[in-house]
């Protein structure tokens, strides 16, 4: 199976979760997953990590880059059909820097209509809830702990909430890890 990986930039406050990321490589490479890290070719607003304050413009994919492992690609040169399922790790600039991309909207919309597999973690709950409604998973999640992960077969969505129920990198490894193992066995 080809897995794409959807990355919103660097960092927690204005990209995807530094940390989410290379625990989900980590996984992935643990069980054998041919993976390709995306972004969108794009520029926003940035976050400054330390005061937390709106800093200058930085583009997208330059930013996720540099956790891409030097696989990173544009998404727009990306054919979503040759991907067997997606994953998304959290990071609040997943809600924001693609909260109006008709690219990122397109992907999203190709792995639901094709049935194909979602994982997602974190905050890329409250993204995919944007395609599925607010309700996705809301009842599986209340108990859910870091080290576990959830299922919705009707929609085929893979959750772990990762950081936002812990701040355990190895608990949040166990989590990730069960999910893409999971996902693995699809």
């Amino acid at each position: 199976m080809k897995y794409l990986v959807l990355l919103a930039g660097c960092g927690l406050g204005d990209g995807s979760c530094i940390e989410e990321v290379i625990l989900t490589y980590a996984a992935l490479d643990k069980y054998g997953c041919d993976y390709t890290p995306v972004a969108e070719d794009v520029s926003v607003q940035s976050v400054n990590h330390l005061t937390e304050q709106i800093a200058e413009k930085r583009n997208i994919l330059i930013e996720a880059a540099r956790i891409g492992r030097g696989r990173i690609k544009d998404i727009r040169e990306v054919d979503f059909a040759e991907y067997d399922a997606l994953i998304i790790p959290g990071g609040i600039g997943l809600l924001n820097n693609y909260r109006a991309s008709n690219v990122i909207k397109t992907c999203v919309t190709h792995f639901i209509s094709e049935k194909k597999p979602v994982a997602a973690m974190c905050a890329g709950i409250d993204f995919l809830r944007r395609f599925y409604g607010s309700d996705l998973l809301a009842r599986k999640m209340e108990e859910l702990t870091a080290e576990k992960f959830c299922f919705d077969a009707e929609n085929n969505v893979y959750y772990t909430p990762a950081f936002r129920k812990t701040n355990n990198s190895y608990t949040t490894l166990l989590g990730i890890d069960s999910m893409i193992c999971a996902l693995k066995q699809a």
